[in-house]
């Protein structure tokens, strides 16, 4: 995770409770963003600023990309409207696509189903290798109706990227 967003993203786990996320933020003395851990409490000027940093960084990173952007850019800024200060903190807070999988498989684990459709369509845009891509672009696409662990096709889309990290 990254370390500026570390105390959020441990509240946001249900690791700490949020004072003591606070008191490790203050611990970290300036290492950390400190709009995170009110943004995981609730605190709705702070969840809308998040959302929207998160929209336009998903934005910068579309820049070059080869597919629709427009149509990506509108089903991120859907998904997005509609996660709370705790799930944005986790959709902002891996530094790499593994973490970027335990997050999403946490994610269908406690029935977020929206902050793991939004992981997987990050994790298609974010990472630079074209596998990774890929195989984030599967997840998301099967998971776009309804992220069900049934649907053979998204547990086969979830298997490649646990097996490219195993």
């Amino acid at each position: 995770m990254l370390r500026n967003s570390l105390p959020a993203s441990r509240v946001a786990l249900g690791i700490e409770k949020p004072e003591d996320g606070i008191e490790l933020r203050e611990e970290l003395n300036g290492e950390v963003r400190t709009d995170l851990v009110p943004a995981v409490k609730g605190n709705s000027t702070v969840v809308k600023r998040l959302r929207e940093a998160v929209i336009d960084a998903f934005n910068d990173s579309l820049k070059g990309f080869g597919s629709d952007v427009e149509s990506l850019t509108n089903e991120l800024r859907g998904l997005v409207s509609g996660l709370d200060g705790r799930s944005l903190v986790q959709l902002t807070a891996p530094t790499n696509s593994m973490a970027q999988l335990a997050l999403i498989l946490h994610a269908l684990i406690n029935g977020n189903k929206e902050l793991a459709k939004a992981l997987a369509l990050h994790g298609a845009i974010h990472y630079s290798s074209k596998l990774l891509r890929r195989l984030f672009l599967e997840a998301y696409k099967e998971c776009k109706g309804c992220c069900d662990l049934k649907n053979e096709w998204f547990r086969h889309a979830l298997a490649g990227l646990f097996f490219l990290h195993v």
